[in-house]
């Protein structure tokens, strides 16, 4: 192989200048024009990986978040991987047996270049090396060096030290558009692919690693790591909380790509993640975002694809006792718990983030930036409250429900928000049943202490959509709500209210209780027989846009409710046999007959006479209140004169 000289660091002064190997006739031509330096090595770390990859046997996947983490350091966008099963050969070195030098590696690169200051910034990789080196020593093979390419430069450092020079050295930097690389051919082909487009230039950032394993005797071409490194990132991508770590910690990272490939050719992709946010709420504190994720792998020749769609929540604060800025990031992944759930929420809790099932079907993952380790670890609900969680949670709330346009489809509705809602019946039967949720009896005692604090914070948002047309979100102290199960009945007081440009809102009834117990309930109106009959009084000429079944759900509605005949006098809602309907009148009203609840007695008169009796067709309850001797009195009591007559 050929020597690839370089300058010790403890020889130079100033890391960041060019220490040139002088063109004197005192030195050897081959090395008059390597214009090799010591330099200072990027900001992100080098050891880690190197650390990373030594330890990341099954089941770790520390090598896959560090490469990440990078990523996200240098600001990528972009992460394409390729495991590259290929050995390169070369006649340049000095033993037959060392001819194919270049085993086997992962090559990541990234869409983003390392700038200058991540050029000259501290190393630190020296301070580590001798404790790396002694189990690095055994895994890197002899001929193999780890690789840095971004821009015109690359770097290749040598963590044992095997660099042929009396001085100690780490790293060697050589400049593309200025060094002439022609005799460092052999460390340079496995770059061959990457800079066909330009010898003196790529447009990013490439880390090689190596993976071929040392051998006492001579050069191993068994590969021992490469399956293993490609059931890690399978692993990795396709758990939960990795798709977590990605999303609350690599917000700029939208594609990663892993490729297999022999020869740089023919390239097999077992996996691609393409993440995009297809909308993003920006708030004065807050920014939601919802996310699309599709993850495809390819494994046994079945492509197979998954669509999984997240919310991302930054709740932005400061904090004035400790005088620094404080983010309290809320992720929610829009599928329904399942009990496999229950591993991947444990695995998750050991990380930076914790989490809290909502309900029984949603659970929550939040990460606090940064740790705030001074508050109390006993008590989380004091914790949460310290760090404003429920305010955070409603204000997340608040922004879903600008994120969904009720006229528009992205597989959520409104109902979404709803369910994201505590349910307070269900969290005590949730808590009192350890049978089924032993594993999360804590985090269910935790949001069931903090559900008062939630709830108050709810109902001071706009949170509410209101089915009137031009009215949008509404506070609980302007929307009027519709508690009536869905139905005709609840759709007719929907169209009254709403042509009478009243803000009705539909709730379901655990978020009603809600807002009932917890919320400012001087500001809440709930729809009531009286609100209706009201209502149709004073805007008489919706009855003439009332089908005959809407004008019937609203009688039902009212008199079943609140069997007082004041409430329908006056109003257009008497059926008749006729299935017309006419005004309940005071003592100077026609006489109308009720017969029994059968429909043959109109066959003993003319159809002209059919609007002289009570339509025999009504609902039997709605009926047997209307020809109740109790019913009759009431209406007699009100003025109404309503006579009887049975055959």
């Amino acid at each position: 192989m050929t020597v690839m000289p370089s300058k010790s660091p403890v020889s130079s002064t100033n890391p960041t200048q060019s220490n040139s190997i002088s063109s004197g006739d005192d030195l050897l031509p081959s090395v008059q024009y390597a214009k090799m330096r010591i330099i200072s090595s990027p900001v992100f770390q080098l050891r880690d990986i190197i650390r990373a990859l030594l330890t990341s046997i099954p089941p770790s996947c520390d090598l896959i978040s560090t490469f990440l983490t990078y990523g996200q350091a240098l600001g990528a966008s972009t992460i394409h991987g390729y495991l590259v099963d290929r050995c390169y050969d070369t006649q340049t070195l000095i033993n037959d047996e060392f001819s194919s030098y270049q085993g086997v590696a992962l090559c990541i690169t990234y869409d983003a270049l390392l700038s200058e200051q991540q050029w000259e910034d501290v190393f630190g990789i020296h301070e580590t090396t001798s404790t790396i080196s002694k189990t690095a020593s055994s895994f890197f093979h002899l001929t193999d060096f780890l690789c840095i390419l971004s821009g015109s430069r690359v770097v290749y450092y040598d963590p044992n030290e095997r660099m042929i020079n009396d001085e100690r050295a780490y790293v060697s930097i050589f400049d593309l558009e200025n060094d002439d690389i022609e005799m460092f051919q052999d460390q340079f082909s496995p770059l061959d692919y990457f800079l066909l487009k330009s010898k003196t230039f790529y447009h990013g950032t490439l880390i090689r690693l190596p993976l071929r394993t040392t051998s006492t005797a001579q050069i191993t071409t068994h590969i021992q790591t490469l399956d293993d490194i490609k059931q890690q990132i399978s692993r990795y991508f396709h758990l939960n909380e990795s798709f977590m770590e990605l999303l609350l910690t690599q917000t700029n990272i939208n594609t990663i790509e892993f490729d297999y490939t022999k020869d740089f050719q023919v390239f097999t992709k077992f996996l691609s993640i393409d993440k995009h946010s297809l909308t993003t709420i920006h708030d004065a504190q807050s920014t939601t975002q919802l996310i699309h994720m599709t993850l495809s792998k390819q494994a046994d020749d079945i492509n197979t694809s998954n669509v999984s769609r997240w919310l991302l929540s930054i709740y932005k604060d400061y904090n004035e006792n400790d005088k620094h800025e404080m983010q309290l990031k809320l992720l929610l992944p829009l599928i329904p718990f399942t009990p496999s759930s229950e591993t991947c929420m444990s695995s998750v809790v050991s990380r930076n983030y914790q989490s809290i099932q909502i309900t029984s079907s949603r659970i929550l993952y939040y990460c606090i930036i940064p740790s705030l380790n001074s508050l109390s670890k006993d008590d989380l609900c004091t914790q949460l409250r310290q760090i404003k969680f429920p305010q955070a949670y409603a204000l997340f709330l608040k922004n879903l429900s600008r994120l969904i346009n009720p006229t528009t489809t992205l597989n959520i509705s409104i109902d979404l928000i709803w369910q994201l809602m505590p349910d307070i019946d269900e969290h005590q039967r949730l808590t009192n049943d350890n049978q089924n949720y032993s594993l999360q009896q804590q985090y269910l005692k935790m949001i069931h202490n903090l559900i008062p604090d939630i709830w108050v914070e709810i109902g001071k948002q706009e949170l509410f959509y209101s089915a009137t047309d031009g009215w949008g979100y509404v506070a609980i102290e302007d929307m009027i709500i519709n508690n009536v199960e869905a139905g005709p009945i609840q759709d007719v007081l929907t169209f009254v209210f709403s042509e009478a440009n009243a803000p009705i809102v539909i709730l379901p009834s655990h978020v009603i209780n809600g807002l009932c117990k917890y919320s400012n309930k001087h500001y809440l109106q709930v729809m009531t027989p009286f609100h209706a009959s009201e209502l149709l009084a004073k805007n008489s000429s919706i009855f003439s846009r009332l089908t005959c079944e809407q004008k019937l759900s609203l009688l039902t509605y009212i008199i079943l409710n609140d069997p007082d005949p004041g409430l329908v006098l006056e109003l257009q809602l008497l059926p008749l046999a006729n299935n017309e309907f006419i005004t309940f009148q005071g003592k100077q009203a026609s006489i109308i007959y009720i017969m029994d609840r059968n429909s043959d007695f109109l066959k003993l008169f003319q159809d002209k006479n059919y609007d002289k009796f009570l339509n025999p067709n009504i609902d039997k309850k709605l009926f047997d209140i209307l020809s109740s001797e109790i019913f009759q009195g009431m209406i007699w009591f009100s003025f109404v004169v309503l006579y009887s007559t049975f055959f």
